[in-house]
């Protein structure tokens, strides 16, 4: 695992704020996103590329932006699950929006990380008083999503949205109608080697707004329903998946009704989130609402009082595994492909591989500190969160602490993992 220190790359350049955000690393180069800011905001500047041999950084994106960043928006994925996607590609994509009269632009461009070479894919314009920009998701390589958000509700995903699917090689757009795909709050993402498939966690509230409209009369569902739907619909609660060809020609053809296919369901009797993902499978929870658990007369159920069940999703082959019964003061870690089981009071923290049940660490914590257990990386590194120390109280930092006591505790602001890069700022 390399670990790599931000601060040796953002020497002298403190003012305005500016940071590196990697979204890909190499094994002689990193890419970044520069990013600077004020306290009022922040924006993108531009992506550079870092030679680790020579220390060099070097801006790679071009055109017009480039003179005046104020004048433009520049949008690069750089999500936990675009990151993810682009490790496997050779390509960065990004997009520079631009303000008209009336109409906003928005063109985007593809950067060959082989050569640097960069070219641009498509350009659209539409309306900025109907519509909000929300950004890029990318799907797979050669293929990713724009989102256009009802100015109205900006920050809610609603059926006067826009979801874009665009084809890198063909230069084309689509209009996603399907109101799942393009409502659901939760993760979108193509997965397999032999056959792909677009796996959809379909979840359109947060757990406490169900739980509300489920036992309370008086709370009503804020949310615009789509003609062909009952308002049970936001308790759906399940993953679903679809051959990636089927959704590439429904796409294409502008069907309504993709007809996702089930792999798991609660619907009304709890609630189901992705909380982790690797390259090889997805990790999601599921737990009945006590309420039910409590009225149940099945013993299995009332054991269940109190946790929630931990289940690992393979994408290549969409088998599913229950990988543990989580309690109170528990939580699960993955690091790549491994689950650990994390335990956290008030004076440490423990942690095991769920799979062989070895105790990878048992940390005390330090006493004059406020510490929270926040990651862990490289089997090996774990990461604490510190907000506020007995001579410090405003004070807020990760700690990194190597488990086999052979390295110096790391303090820092900021943690990014690419592959087996750590980057520390």
């Amino acid at each position: 695992m390399r670990i790599i220190d931000l601060k040796d790359i953002t020497k002298g350049q403190d003012v305005p704020k500016i940071a590196y955000r990697p979204i890909k690393a190499l094994e002689d180069r990193i890419y970044f996103e520069k990013v600077q800011g004020t306290l009022e905001e922040e924006w993108t500047e531009g992506i550079y590329r870092f030679d680790l041999e020579d220390k060099a950084l070097t801006r790679i994106d071009t055109g017009r932006h480039e003179q005046d960043p104020s004048l433009y928006d520049i949008d690069v994925p750089g999500s936990y699950e675009d990151v993810l996607v682009m490790k496997s590609m050779d390509y960065i994509y990004y997009c520079v929006a631009t303000e008209l009269m009336r109409e906003m632009l928005l063109e985007f461009f593809i950067i060959d990380t082989r050569d640097d070479s960069q070219s641009e894919i498509l350009s659209f314009t539409f309306p900025k008083q109907e519509f909000i920009y929300r950004g890029m998701e990318i799907l797979t390589s050669g293929y990713f999503l724009f989102t256009l958000a009802d100015s109205e509700n900006p920050f809610e995903s609603t059926i006067k949205d826009k979801v874009y699917f665009v084809d890198i090689e063909a230069k084309s757009l689509y209009e996603i109608h399907d109101n799942l795909f393009k409502m659901t709050s939760g993760k979108r993402v193509v997965a397999g080697e032999e056959q792909k498939h677009i796996l959809i966690e379909e979840t359109y509230l947060s757990e406490e707004e169900e739980l509300e409209l489920l036992v309370s009369s008086d709370v009503e569902l804020d949310m615009e329903i789509p003609e062909d739907l009952t308002e049970d619909f936001v308790f759906h609660n399940s993953i679903k998946y679809l051959p990636f060809e089927n959704f590439l020609r429904l796409v294409k053809i502008g069907s309504k009704s993709m007809q996702f296919r089930t792999l798991d369901s609660i619907y009304k009797e709890g609630v189901l989130r992705v909380i982790g993902e690797s390259e090889a499978k997805l990790y999601y929870k599921k737990n009945k609402h006590e309420f039910l658990l409590q009225e149940s007369k099945e013993l299995k159920d009332r054991l269940m009082i109190g946790k929630e069940e931990i289940f690992s999703l393979n994408k290549n082959t969409l088998e599913i595994e229950k990988i543990a019964d989580l309690g109170a003061g528990t939580m699960v870690a993955f690091e790549n492909d491994k689950v650990y089981e994390v335990y956290e009071d008030e004076k440490k923290i423990d942690i095991k591989d769920v799979d062989t049940e070895d105790f990878l660490c048992k940390y005390e914590k330090v006493e004059a500190e406020r510490e929270h257990f926040y990651d862990i990386f490289a089997d090996r590194y774990l990461v604490i969160g510190v907000f506020g120390t007995k001579d410090k109280p405003k004070e807020s930092y990760l700690k990194i602490v190597d488990t086999k006591g052979e390295e110096k505790d790391r303090k820092c602001e900021d943690l990014f993992i690419i592959g087996d890069t750590a980057f520390i700022g």
